[in-house]
């Protein structure tokens, strides 16, 4: 033990530095585990939107007149806010967003679970996963 000090404080940066990349590890794998928890396969989502969900495109508007999930109203990412999910989600119904390729939406889920909405999932993979599983999209011309 004595060794293990001396070698410390011999090696102070080396050692405050090695303690530091832990705690950037341990970190990161806690960020990583939050993020599977609010990430749903295409499976699950279809579970989550069966119990009344409300579903949220996070995409462009561009992309959502051409496809969209069924049911999903577009919105920007700026637009979907703590505030407005509690003012219109009164029956904390659980909340569904999807964008493009669900990287958008995982970043939008993690900041509104921070902010304690527990209730927020997003797609994995997004709209571009949702389409390779073969589950229906819609447009605003259908």
């Amino acid at each position: 033990m004595e060794l293990l000090v001396e070698f410390i404080n011999n090696n102070l940066m080396l050692a405050l530095g090695c303690v530091g990349f832990f705690l950037l590890a341990v970190f990161n794998e806690l960020k990583i585990k939050e993020a599977n928890i609010c990430g749903l396969s295409t499976t699950d989502s279809v579970k989550l939107i069966n119990q009344n969900s409300l579903i949220f495109d996070v995409g462009p508007a561009e992309r959502y007149a051409q496809k969209h999930l069924l049911g999903a109203a577009n919105k920007k990412p700026e637009d979907v806010t703590e505030a407005e999910l509690r003012k219109n989600n009164k029956k904390n119904k659980p909340v569904l967003l999807v964008c493009d390729n669900g990287n958008a939406s995982k970043k939008l889920s993690l900041k509104l679970r921070s902010k304690g909405l527990d209730n927020v999932f997003y797609i994995k993979g997004g709209q571009t996963e949702w389409e390779n599983a073969s589950l229906p999209v819609s447009s605003l011309a259908d």
